[in-house]
């Protein structure tokens, strides 16, 4: 029997040749050619693969996105979650006061437990005020607080005792100046990488700061979520029981608490016993409702707060408003950002809940108009996973992550004006 030379016998004419180990079943040039268009593939992988950790480790973007990424659940979580806590850095948590013009500043500060970083100054620090009254024990903030220093940022919750009596005073601004230095020179802590925080009326207050001319070219961002922009157009919407969302009006109807608040807030500019009769009808017990003879027995301009408030003469709301004293008046103008924000060289991150009762979505569509119509940095997302600021307990899947995807561009974009 006639064999190669290899002793393998020859293919018949016609056939496929049969599979064999160790033998190609295609030309050398075939061959040959395909170890290169593998190579060639790997080598792009590999790159694509070095390209990617290169933009998530060392780019600013990357990393903002990241970081983004590993503390998105916790954000959306009342608690940090289970599977995360043993890969989370260790924290630390301390409190600390300060004295100001409008009495004592109280702080919460939570930062990594590790020593400062190699590079002097690479850690960012967000000062956050969580809103009116005393929430530091508020299990979401103080999730909130721990997940953003787990990731290695050092976080400084402040609150006052303006606040904690519910109620706003522009004169917090010193207290949260202050409080800014001192999170600038922080161990660790970048001095041009602190930005400013404001949950609900805690973001009025950040934009009275974030204007103050000592530290308005040092803030690397501002970030308001659930805040208003125009107190006077928020007693306006109060008022009509109703707001304007792209040129559309339609029904709105708020809690008793942000009445509480606006009548503690002007009640002390009020004459004779008018603030105290304003805070008894607002109050935690209040019934919202004065009888005529009580109203008739109020100042003009008091009666005209009152029914800004109680929403009960929605025809007159810009009588009433023209009504008020010019103590109340100045008042209302000291606190709204739309006084201050052609001051303020930050970005600006804008939050707002959809439906929220608390503060009219109205409020954040007009403070981005007016960024727009003034060329400042800003984006503006609305949401629907939460009430006001907190996180809702029934979202559904599909609305987490519609929303999620929001809240991971805009996280991704604090971070990165952060770094």
């Amino acid at each position: 029997m006639e064999t190669t030379e290899n002793n393998v016998t020859p293919d018949k004419p016609g056939t496929a040749p049969p599979f064999r180990p160790g033998v190609s079943a295609h030309p050398p040039e075939k061959k040959e050619w395909g170890r290169r268009v593998g190579a060639w593939l790997a080598r792009v992988a590999l790159a694509l693969c070095f390209l990617a950790g290169f933009s998530l480790s060392l780019v600013p973007s990357g990393r903002a996105t990241l970081r983004a990424l590993s503390i998105l659940p916790g954000l959306l979580a009342a608690a940090q979650p289970p599977w995360e806590e043993p890969v989370a850095e260790p924290i630390t948590q301390s409190e600390r006061t300060l004295n100001s013009p409008t009495g004592t500043i109280y702080l919460d500060i939570y930062a990594p437990a590790t020593d400062a970083p190699p590079v002097p100054g690479s850690r960012e620090g967000i000062l956050l005020i969580p809103g009116v009254g005393d929430q530091r024990k508020d299990a979401q903030l103080i999730n909130f607080s721990r997940t953003l220093a787990s990731s290695g940022l050092v976080v400084m919750d402040l609150t006052t005792q303006t606040l904690i009596g519910n109620r706003l005073d522009a004169g917090d601004e010193e207290g949260i100046v202050q409080a800014f230095e001192l999170l600038q020179s922080w161990p660790g802590v970048g001095a041009n990488r602190v930005g400013l925080l404001g949950f609900s009326a805690g973001g009025p207050l950040m934009c009275l700061a974030a204007a103050d001319a000592r530290v308005r070219d040092k803030v690397a961002f501002v970030t308001l979520f659930g805040g208003y922009f125009d107190a006077r157009t928020l007693l306006q919407t109060i008022g009509r029981r109703e707001l304007t969302e792209n040129g559309e009006t339609q029904p709105w109807h708020p809690v008793p608490y942000p009445l509480q608040v606006l009548a503690d807030t002007i009640a002390p500019l009020m004459p004779n016993n008018d603030g105290q009769m304003l805070v008894n009808a607002f109050g935690p017990n209040g019934r919202e409702s004065l009888s005529p003879a009580q109203v008739a027995q109020l100042a003009p301009s008091s009666a005209a707060a009152y029914h800004l408030l109680a929403g009960d003469e929605p025809g007159l709301v810009d009588a009433n408003l023209a009504a008020l004293s010019p103590e109340v008046r100045a008042l209302l103008s000291s606190l709204s950002p739309s006084q201050v924000v052609s001051q303020i060289r930050a970005p600006i991150y804008l939050l707002h809940d959809r439906s929220d009762q608390f503060v009219p979505v109205s409020e954040s569509l007009e403070f981005a108009a007016a960024l727009a119509r003034l060329h400042h940095r800003y984006d503006f997302a609305e949401f629907g996973i939460f009430q006001h600021v907190e996180v809702r307990a029934n979202s559904g899947f599909s609305q987490l992550v519609g929303d999620g995807v929001s809240l991971l561009r805009l996280a991704s974009e604090v971070m990165q004006a952060g770094s």
